[in-house]
């Protein structure tokens, strides 16, 4: 989902960069990253975006120099964005070989063995 009015082939400058939120909802968005152009994926971290309005913390991949991400209104009101642009916190080697390693799944357990494992290895640390 694009920010309304900022249709395709549209010079960014000229582009309608407003998004309104609905009051209690949640939303779905492409917003504008600031991140080098190196930068291909990374963590948006969570933010209040003003009183009552939160982005979402997520991983996520640019695209276009565009990530998606959740924002949520919990206001009673509906409430308007102007030129919404996240911040990105590039992955490190660190990050990266530590979701590797948790995304490893011990062969033949089920999900209840798996979970009690993973209580007893945090408890024992």
């Amino acid at each position: 989902m694009s920010l309304p009015g900022a249709d395709q082939g549209t010079p960014r400058d000229r582009r309608v960069n407003k998004l309104t939120l609905s009051a209690r909802t949640e939303l779905i968005v492409e917003v504008p990253v600031d991140a080098e152009p190196r930068v291909q994926e990374g963590i948006v971290q969570r933010a209040e975006l003003m009183p009552g309005v939160y982005m979402a913390e997520s991983l996520v991949t640019v695209a276009k120099g565009c990530v998606i991400s959740s924002i949520i209104n919990t206001t009673e009101e509906d409430v308007e964005l102007f030129d919404p642009v996240v911040k990105l916190e590039e992955l490190g080697d660190s990050d990266t070989s530590e979701a590797a390693i948790m995304g490893v799944t011990e062969q033949g357990e089920d999900r209840d063995d798996q979970n009690l494992s993973r209580i007893e290895r945090e408890n024992d640390s």
